[in-house]
């Protein structure tokens, strides 16, 4: 169903799911944390771009080291 080189990009959304689980029990510790600042936007908007660049560009070094 699912071609194996592509396989590699459906680890992004457990990792998301993961973050999110943690964010949300960390929350639970410290509810002060919940407010709004520029460190939580900073990491929803940039986190999970940060983790397909580093997917994508593993991607680009393992298919230049095959070649």
């Amino acid at each position: 169903m699912f071609n194996k080189e592509n396989l590699k990009y459906f680890l992004i959304w457990p990792i998301s799911v993961l973050l999110a689980i943690f964010f949300k029990y960390y929350g639970t510790i410290k509810p002060e944390v919940l407010f709004i600042n520029n460190y939580l936007v900073f990491l929803l908007v940039f986190g999970p771009a940060l983790i397909v660049t580093i997917i994508l560009v593993f991607n680009r070094i393992s298919k230049a080291e095959r070649n």
